[in-house]
Order: C-alpha cells, then structure tokens, then sequence
C-alpha cells in the first residue's frame, strides 16, 4: 500500500518544493522591480533635478549680469540688444521650474516625505517672480533714460536704475539664492531617504532569499532520505 501512495507523495512533495521555488522567484522579481524603481526616482527625480537647480542658479547669475550690462550700455542699440534676450533667459528659469514642479507633484509613493520639496519649489518660484519684478522696473527706468531728451532726466533715470538694481534688486537676488540652497538641502535629504529605504529593501530580500534558499535545502535533503525507506 505505502509503494502504491509514495509516487503520489513524491509528486506532492515536488510540488510543494516547487511551488516554494515558484514563489521566492515572483517575490525577488517583484522586490528588484522596486528597488530599480526606487534607484530610477533617486536618478530621475534627484540627481538631474539637482543639476537643473545648478543651471537655474547659474542662468539667473547670468540674468542678473546682463541686467547690470544694460545700465552700463553706451548706446540704445546696445541696451534693446541686451534687454531682448532677458524673457528668453526667464523663460528658461520658469520652464525648469515647473518640469520641476510637475515631477514631484507626480510622485504619489512618497506623498508625505514630498511636501517640503514642493512648499520650497514654489517658495523658490515666488521669489524669483519677485525678483523679476524689480529687473523689468529696472529695465524700465533705463529704457525710459534712452527715450527722453533731456540729459539731466536721463542721469535721473539712470542714477534709479542702478539703485534699483543694487538695493531692491539685489536683495531680491539673495533671497532667490538663499531659497535655492533650502530646496538643494531638500531633495538632498528626500534621496538620502530613498536610498536608505532601497538598501533597506535589498537588505530584507536578501535576507529572505537566504531564508528560503536554506528551506527549500532542507526540504530537498528530506525528500532524499526519505525516499529509499519508503521504497522498502
């Protein structure tokens, strides 16, 4: 009777030891996935973010630059030229911004840890429209200088131009700087904690691949001793 039951037991043996194989490999795939997915969000997310906030504060120092050139210009021709390619520049800034923006408001995994780099993004956005406000009044003061005819108005205009530009343009310059540094401290700290969470997960799936790898050794070893009493 038991030689006429163990085939039965052997299959079911292999199928419980296969169904265990069968199962430690959907759960490592699934963790791998998550875990790339998590490396793709620090790469993705971060790391080019980060390198488009470093373009943002060096287009902005260039901005700034170019502002300064257009009081000092000796010549109309020469300050429309300089004035012209300013909304290309702040287009630029803007764009990068909102891609920004739109990026991490995507991210609906990480909703909580994601509000502080949107609260800074948008505080970032607030004071750089501030401090476009105060470029096109300076930019103004010096176009107004170039169209009228009176010199001593025109030394006028340009002596408020660059006070503009010095004091309530430069303060709102270092404000812009200033926000750019908290949101870099951000998603610094926000991909500091993705990849804490991806080394933690390879962390337990390697733990549990131990575990399963060890269990199903256990089982094969048994089916193996056992099978030649059962013959018997």
């Amino acid at each position: 009777m038991s030689s006429f039951l163990y085939p039965y037991s052997v299959n079911v043996r292999h199928i419980i030891i296969s169904l265990f194989i069968l199962s430690a490999g959907l759960w490592g795939g699934y963790s791998l996935s998550r875990v790339d997915e998590e490396l793709r969000v620090i790469y993705a997310e971060y790391t080019l973010a980060t390198t488009d906030l470093g373009h943002i504060n060096a287009k902005l120092i260039r901005y700034r630059t170019s502002v300064l050139r257009a009081i000092e210009a000796d010549s109309q021709n020469e300050f429309l030229n300089i004035a012209s390619a300013l909304p290309e520049r702040r287009s630029q800034m803007d764009q990068t911004l909102d891609r920004f923006i739109k990026a991490a408001d995507s991210v609906t995994s990480r909703k909580g840890k994601i509000t502080d780099e949107l609260r800074e993004l948008q505080a970032v956005k607030a004071r750089l429209g501030d401090y476009m406000a105060s470029s096109e009044q300076t930019i103004g003061l010096i176009k107004r200088r170039w169209q009228t005819t009176s010199q001593e108005e025109a030394k006028r205009l340009r002596d408020a131009a660059e006070e503009n530009a010095a004091e309530h343009g430069g303060a709102k310059f270092i404000d812009v700087t200033l926000e750019l540094d908290l949101l870099l401290e951000v998603v610094a700290q926000i991909a500091g904690e993705v990849r804490d969470e991806a080394d933690g997960q390879l962390r337990m799936m390697s733990a549990i691949v131990v575990g399963v790898s060890g269990l199903l050794v256990g089982l094969v070893l048994f089916t193996s001793t056992r099978s030649p009493r059962s013959k018997t």
